[in-house]
């Protein structure tokens, strides 16, 4: 497999902690070796936040929805980056329900990122949001078009691309590198190094024969790739000069600031006599970040395996307690060579105690015969779990099988069918224009590999063919229920055997046409450590459903499975549902008289 296959296959662990440690272990211990990659499917898990009390009861009181505009679809224009940005804002019940780009001028890469924006703004319901780190002027942009829209505020700021007087500025960054005294002679083989370009992380590839830099290559960036490959032309300049004192490229200015760290890091490790400062820096930081979530045995040159498969890296992922544990396993000479963890949303100080089951797999290189951690069980069972899956792609290579997971496609396009077969004279202006949006969405989703962006494509329609409104309001004939957005508030009760102090839980509920479709805005007003079991227990893992589908699958809060380690707060989820149909049903007539 050649590294631009190499490449991509690693694309999928782009934050820096992955980065690292791919840099730190891989490289370091296994100089010269260019190893295949084997990449399982995995599921992005997001950060853990911590919100104080004071600020968690600011996104409460915004969420009830204060927007007092009447129901309609409003236009509005920001400056991004590179030129104006447009979006159409809709307002439900003073509530800001979706938000859709029109235009942009943008790049593609960065205005995905700023989007996430977005779904901050709904779930809020403010403009008060943080801007995109990486993407500042697009997400920047993106806040001031919905608030133009909403209150009709004109964005007078230049263009990103003006402010900076260049192309490729992001926030916070710097477009320039100090001279460094570069080492006089390297040690043969290959390493691998990383630094910043404009959307994020980068990672070179530097090949090191007869002492001097042979070939350098670009195996994972974050950034468009017209900055990169402007950027990549003082790769030359680099091998030529046999130094990294080389002029940036003028319109791809923090590209090249970053392959140019990413050298200097690569460079680090294989000096054999002094090391630039910088290189030093980078260096250390990569060790730092990789101390707790990488692990190789210490003397793994004694440590000789009889492990079946073909040399490769390859990943797997399981659940830890919090949510996905993901591992990328480093086999060559039939010897595990080291372990990495490239995602965990676990407490850091239980997953470092379960790191203890990462050292004894590669000191007996097997995960048979290997317990979990006591104090740490669910973390260390996720771990040794992921190792597992990992070694089952291996198993798979071996034997010449594919591990190549399409997305199940069914569900998606049975959905699009049925929406493209509606006819729009029956629907109200504002349900259809959201439904549209909804649509193509959906049909770009087809084109997807991963499951969980196709699931949530699934889910945006589905909740938009169920929240259409009838021009003549047949719909709401003979309902049981009074269509509309229930605010609710429920107590969520710790069990016998749970240790947290009773909070109340507030969300939105949406009913149509005596079907719940749309939960959004799930809060706890208690500790920051109940957020994530509020979020497990909306969401799910990538192995369990969470409520809210579950409830908008069947429409009502009735035969639902509760996620496991986040029951109480599945049993509040599902309670709050239960008060919102009790206030939204129909009185009879006997109770109207």
């Amino acid at each position: 497999m050649d590294i631009k296959e190499t490449g991509k296959k690693l694309k999928p662990f782009a934050p820096v902690l992955s980065v690292a440690l791919v840099t730190a272990c891989v490289a370091g211990s296994l100089s010269g070796y260019e190893a295949p990659v084997y990449a399982a499917t995995q599921e992005e898990t997001p950060v853990k936040k911590e919100e104080t009390k004071e600020k968690k009861e600011e996104k409460k009181t915004a969420a009830k929805g204060s927007f007092d505009l009447e129901d309609g679809v409003y236009k509005g224009t920001g400056t991004g980056y590179a030129g104006d940005i447009t979006v159409s804002v809709l307002i439900k019940d003073k509530q800001i329900v979706s938000i859709d780009i029109l235009s942009s001028s943008d790049d593609a890469a960065f205005f995905t990122r700023a989007k996430a924006v977005i779904d901050k703004i709904i779930e809020g319901q403010t403009l008060d949001v943080d801007t995109v780190s990486g993407a500042t002027f697009s997400s920047r942009g993106i806040i001031s078009a919905v608030k133009n829209a909403l209150t009709g505020e004109k964005d007078t700021s230049e263009t990103g691309q003006a402010q900076s007087g260049q192309t490729g500025a992001a926030a916070g960054s710097s477009t320039s590198v100090a001279q460094v005294e570069d080492a006089a002679a390297y040690k043969d083989g290959t390493y691998y190094g990383s630094g910043t370009g404009f959307g994020g992380p980068l990672k070179v590839m530097v090949e090191i024969s007869g002492g001097k830099i042979a070939s350098i290559q670009i195996v994972e960036n974050s950034d468009g790739s017209d900055y990169i490959s402007k950027a990549a032309s003082l790769i030359d300049s680099i091998i030529a000069t046999q130094s990294t004192n080389v002029d940036t490229v003028s319109g791809a200015t923090y590209s090249s600031v970053g392959i140019i760290q990413a050298v200097r890091d690569a460079l680090s490790q294989a000096a054999v006599n002094g090391t630039s400062d910088t290189s030093q820096n980078n260096n250390n930081n990569s060790n730092n970040n990789s101390n707790n979530n990488s692990s190789s045995d210490d003397n793994n040159s004694t440590v000789t395996g009889t492990v079946p498969y073909k040399e490769g890296i390859y990943y797997g992922t399981a659940e830890g307690y919090s949510g996905d544990v993901s591992v990328a396993v480093v086999i060559q000479e039939k010897t595990i060579k080291a372990i990495l963890i490239t995602e965990s949303s676990d407490d850091e100080a239980f997953f470092n105690r379960a790191m203890d089951v990462v050292k004894k797999v590669i000191q007996i290189q097997k995960t048979d015969d290997v317990d979990t951690v006591s104090g740490a069980t669910y973390s260390s069972k996720g771990l040794l779990n992921a190792i597992k899956n990992a070694l089952k792609q291996a198993e798979k290579v071996t034997n010449g099988e594919s591990i190549d997971e399409k997305p199940d496609l069914t569900d998606l396009k049975e959905l699009i069918e049925r929406a493209e077969k509606l006819e729009e004279d029956k629907y109200t202006e504002t349900s259809w224009a959201v439904l549209q949006t909804r649509l193509a969405d959906a049909q770009e989703a087809l084109e997807e590999t991963k499951q969980t962006i196709v699931d949530k494509a699934v889910e945006k329609l589905k909740t938009a063919i169920a929240q259409l409104e009838s021009k003549d309001g047949k719909d709401e004939e003979n309902t049981k229920y009074v269509s509309g957005t229930y605010e609710v508030t429920v107590p969520c009760t710790p069990d016998e055997d749970e240790d947290f102090e009773e909070y109340e839980l507030t969300m939105s509920v949406v009913i149509r046409n005596d079907k719940i479709v749309s939960i959004t805005g799930i809060t706890g007003d208690g500790a920051s450590s109940n957020d994530s079991y509020i979020k497990r227990a909306a969401n799910g893992t990538s192995s369990i459903k969470g409520v809210v589908s579950q409830i908008i699958d069947k429409g009502m809060p009735e035969d639902i499975d509760t996620v496991s380690r986040a029951t109480c707060s599945s049993n509040a989820i599902l309670e709050g549902c239960k008060k919102v149909l009790e206030a939204a049903e129909r009185p009879t007539d006997m109770e109207a008289e």
